[in-house]
């Protein structure tokens, strides 16, 4: 059976690949399309699903497998145009691109001393989690957990470590006198904190 491996190619390419060797192929013979793109995937079944192909389809691990049949006649003015199926995603904000901002050195509203064990419990199990945040974010009272001797500086150190970028509000460092005490993160200024914040897919909010 011949088959089309279109990994790592976006609309049209797949649909084109596609097209081309089903041009290749004797009529009533059988053909396999390989995707590893949902959007694509999608594409191809419509486009192949129009010309006759009557595709059946098959996900394994992430992958799409989609065996098509030569129709004895191609619908040509279909064929000539896949890319009027690029049926393409607007942008839509990624939910797995987010950030986490400390406001305070505690965890909720109540007693300080539960806030404090609260906090160092979420970086504790934060890190241990599959999908980390791009960026922690520290600002007010927040900051105070990048101090050296923190509860909480080892585990953000570790973050680092993991890829996570930790951004300290430098106004906040002055304004509690701390600069030399900081030892996770970087101090960063208002204007990048803010940028952070806009580009993220959602914020939590400690």
């Amino acid at each position: 059976m011949h088959t089309v491996d279109t990994k790592g190619h976006l609309c049209p390419e797949p649909l084109i690949m596609a097209r081309n060797a089903l041009r290749e192929v004797q009529e009533g013979e059988k053909m396999l399309v390989i995707s590893d793109n949902e959007t694509s995937y999608q594409n191809l079944m419509s486009f192949l699903s129009d010309l006759g192909g009557n595709p059946v389809s098959e996900q394994k691990e992430g992958e799409y497998f989609i065996e098509v049949t030569k129709p004895k006649e191609v619908a040509s003015e279909k064929e000539s145009n896949p890319e009027a199926y690029c049926n393409i995603p607007q942008n839509v904000p990624d939910n797995s691109n987010y950030v986490v901002v400390a406001r305070g050195a505690n965890m909720g509203e109540g007693d300080d001393e539960l806030g404090s064990l609260l906090i160092r419990g979420y970086f504790n199990a934060l890190k241990g989690m599959e999908n980390l945040p791009t960026h922690i974010i520290m600002y007010n009272g927040g900051v105070k957990l990048a101090l050296k001797d923190s509860d909480t500086a080892e585990s953000l150190a570790e973050l680092e470590d993991k890829g996570v970028s930790v951004i300290v509000c430098g106004t906040c460092v002055d304004y509690f006198q701390i600069k030399e005490k900081v030892g996770v993160g970087r101090i960063s200024n208002m204007y990048q904190i803010a940028t952070k914040l806009a580009e993220a897919g959602h914020v939590v909010y400690l």
